[in-house]
């Protein structure tokens, strides 16, 4: 077991050091199983091509933070090592999302579109809301998210982390605010 997460760890690192030298669309298998010093069969032990190896690497190093964990109590704080983990290695990070970079934003949204289920779920305790109601919801948040993600990351990550975080987090409160207020309607 340790042998192969070691192989998967030298895979995971040098894929990030040739995504700093230039776009992932560019880097080989060739290329990275050379970096990592395995043959190529190794990598098709562990990896079904580049793209999977790649997903990887954006969970383990940023999107975990983003996972069943998270709550509202600790959301913005979750938020925040993601975003520094991404801040700390943003070349990387943007050369990564040249010809690939629906990758990283599915797994974002995918992972959030889930918190925001379990938000609504938490919300919606007397069971007003349809369960497709409250699906397209998270959904449609999810995806906003993952477009201001995305803007961050095209555009130069110009915000610092903690101001991301930050509004992160207030739209997960007002999102909890608001649908209070709705729901109270209801009662």
């Amino acid at each position: 077991m340790e042998k192969k997460q070691s192989t998967k760890k030298a895979l995971q690192e040098a894929l990030i050091h040739l995504c700093l030298e230039q776009p992932f669309s560019k880097v080989s298998v060739k290329e990275i199983t050379q970096e990592a010093g395995i043959n190529r069969q190794t990598f098709y032990y562990h990896y079904k091509d580049k793209e999977t190896l790649l997903k990887e690497v954006y969970y383990e190093d940023s999107l975990h933070f983003m996972d069943e964990d998270i709550s509202l109590t600790n959301w913005e704080e979750e938020a925040l090592l993601m975003l520094k983990a991404m801040y700390e290695k943003k070349d990387f990070y943007q050369h990564s999302l040249y010809g690939k970079n629906y990758l990283l934003f599915d797994i974002f949204t995918d992972l959030i579109e889930s918190r925001f289920i379990d938000l609504f779920a938490l919300l919606d305790e007397d069971k007003h809301l349809l369960v497709e109601d409250k699906n397209f919801y998270a959904s449609f948040f999810a995806y906003g998210c993952s477009g201001v993600l995305q803007k961050w990351l095209v555009t130069g990550l110009k915000e610092p982390p903690i101001e991301m975080a930050a509004r992160l987090y207030r739209l997960a409160k007002d999102v909890e605010f608001f649908a209070m207020g709705l729901y109270d309607g209801y009662r």
